[in-house]
């Protein structure tokens, strides 16, 4: 009975492990992102925060300039990510829980909100 309890308790402990070995711990930095990207054939533009929010392509009337660092979209034929990075973890963690993308896979990395197709956001580094 013992050793079924170590045993069990050195899987349990592996699987935690491993758990955390797949999970990205260093936040994905917009440099790191446009290399990742164009290195995979993307077309990418980044545009500051502040410019982001203003235009008309803002899809999302509720961020604030100020929580806005820089956008980042990127497009190579049928695949495309949006990535959002705020200031901090905070303002992207409230502005995501308000955005929506139905057509494209989404998440939350630190200060980073991102949509997009499943081979994009994988292309990107996420």
């Amino acid at each position: 009975m013992r050793k079924l309890i170590k045993v069990l308790f050195v899987l349990c402990m592996a699987l935690f492990v491993m758990s955390f070995l797949g999970c990205r711990f260093a936040p994905l930095s917009i440099e790191e992102a446009k290399s990742n990207l164009e290195n995979a054939g993307y077309e990418v533009k980044i545009v500051d925060g502040s410019t982001f929010v203003d235009s008309e392509e803002n899809p999302y009337p509720f961020i604030f300039a100020s929580e806005l660092e820089k956008y980042l979209v990127a497009t190579k034929d049928s695949e495309e990510i949006h990535m959002y990075f705020f200031y901090n973890v905070d303002q992207a963690s409230n502005n995501y829980s308000m955005m929506t993308n139905s057509k494209l896979s989404s998440g939350q990395n630190n200060q980073l909100v991102y949509f997009g197709t499943k081979q994009a956001i994988k292309d990107a580094g996420l």
